[in-house]
């Protein structure tokens, strides 16, 4: 290679290049670009092997310089001290070239500290989405207009019962209790419709199980395709509190209708006492409360009467 050529392809490019033994890892050139980027002197970069800027071990930059000769990986992605002792990102492509007789390894590198900072922060912010999603108390899930589902939490894999593979391959309405199926239909088409929507529905197991839930929905748009997300709320102690409440109520309902009480005006005969009933009848006073209340009567006779309808016996006399 010409001295011309060797500084047009190499020496005056804008990219960090570095010339290296393959077997000793001795830096034997490096370029302008490389000098600027570790901020050495070109003479102090020949100086040094790969491993003073390369933070890998000794064995373990041997091993990647065997992959690079036999061919099998050139592409790399490692962290390399500069001059001032930070440590920088980059992306090394390196393949093996000969110049005169010798081979060498040469080597072209690219920061990628910005991007790796970037990828990170996208990380931990998704580990954050994905553990806020994974806390929430019921089921979480997101599905197109087609009814494809694109993200879930995993309670919705532990109450379902079904498998991440197994749920990315189902459609909403096979989640639903059969009875229920018309309704959240409705209720999923009014959120694309009107924006949300919210339905009471039994949610489907794998074992068969149908567990009341309250289920809510929004529409949102991502790249101009609409999208719903919501969460469903296990709702079976709401459930089982209205039926115990119901059953009472009926329970109260039963017994107050068995409970005869007698109110109002009561049309009675000054004479005989006979009371006059709804129809217009007469009866006798104690019928008409024996029909009327729970009450029983066991016939007796008062003093007074006695003395008038039998005056010769004295029944009601004391005891001396």
């Amino acid at each position: 290679m010409s001295d011309e050529i060797y500084k047009s392809l190499f020496e005056n490019s804008f990219s960090v290049k570095l010339l290296i033994h393959p077997d000793t890892g001795v830096i034997i050139d490096a370029n302008k670009a490389a000098c600027h980027y570790y901020g050495y002197k070109k003479d102090e970069l020949k100086s040094m092997v790969i491993q003073n800027i390369n933070m890998l071990s000794k064995e373990q930059i041997a091993t990647v310089i065997k992959q690079v000769k036999t061919g099998s990986q050139n592409k790399f992605q490692f962290r390399h001290k500069i001059a001032n002792g930070e440590i920088k990102d980059v992306e090394v492509f390196s393949g093996l070239i000969t110049i005169g007789k010798e081979e060498v390894l040469y080597s072209i590198v690219n920061d990628i500290s910005e991007r790796k900072r970037i990828e990170n922060q996208i990380q931990i912010e998704r580990n954050f989405s994905e553990s806020l999603i994974n806390t929430l108390p019921g089921v979480m899930y997101v599905f197109d207009q087609l009814g494809r589902f694109k993200r879930w939490n995993r309670n919705f894999e532990i109450i379902s019962g079904y498998s991440k593979n197994q749920i990315k391959k189902m459609n909403p309405l096979d989640f639903i209790a059969s009875a229920d199926k018309t309704r959240v239909r409705e209720a999923i088409e009014k959120v694309f419709r009107v924006g949300n929507a919210n339905v009471e529905a039994g949610f489907s197991t794998i074992h068969g199980q149908s567990i009341p839930f309250l289920f809510t929905g929004y529409k949102f748009t991502q790249e101009n395709l609409d999208y719903l997300v919501g969460v469903g709320l296990d709702i079976s102690d709401r459930v089982k509190t209205e039926k115990e409440k119901e059953n009472l109520i009926s329970k109260l309902q039963e017994t107050l209708s068995e409970v005869k009480q007698l109110s109002g005006l009561l049309p009675i005969c000054a004479s005989c006492k006979n009371i006059r009933d709804d129809k217009g009848y007469w009866n006798r006073i104690e019928s008409y409360i024996k029909e009327h209340s729970e009450a029983e009567f066991s016939h007796g006779i008062c003093p007074d009467c006695a003395k008038r309808l039998y005056p010769n016996l004295d029944i009601h006399k004391k005891k001396q």
